[in-house]
């Protein structure tokens, strides 16, 4: 299982948004452990939206910045990560059940998870197919 270090940030960030990130700590205002990513909100020159997520054993990071939509690991990114070491939280391995997900499906009723399901199956045909197969 991927584990979330220091280390870890400082790696996929690089030396000077690693740096830049520490002292951006205090600036995460919003923090949520999700089923399967992490949520934060850092403010700097504006509100930045921060996802964390391990895409199999890799720490994927997302940011609204200029420098995160260009895909990079950014310090916002960081700053995030160091928050939830310092509070003892990590983020959820890539194959935690998503129960936040499940709960909401059983909310939902028959036609709205068949409206649903038809759009998403009518664009993905891997998916398509897989209900395609399904004996039920």
């Amino acid at each position: 299982m991927p584990t979330l270090t220091s280390a870890l940030l400082r790696h996929h960030a690089g030396a000077k948004s690693y740096w830049r990130g520490l002292t951006y700590r205090d600036a995460v205002v919003e923090l949520a452990v999700r089923s399967r990513h992490v949520e934060g909100v850092v403010v700097g020159a504006a509100e930045y939206r921060v996802t964390l997520q391990w895409d199999d054993t890799r720490l994927d990071g997302a940011c609204t910045c200029p420098y995160g939509s260009q895909g990079f690991f950014c310090k916002h990114c960081v700053a995030v990560g160091l928050v939830l070491l310092e509070r003892g939280l990590t983020v959820p391995p890539p194959d935690a059940e998503d129960e936040e997900l499940r709960v909401r499906l059983t909310e939902l009723d028959h036609a709205t998870l068949v409206e649903l399901l038809y759009d998403r199956a009518a664009r993905d045909r891997s998916l398509r197919d897989e209900i395609m197969r399904v004996r039920g």
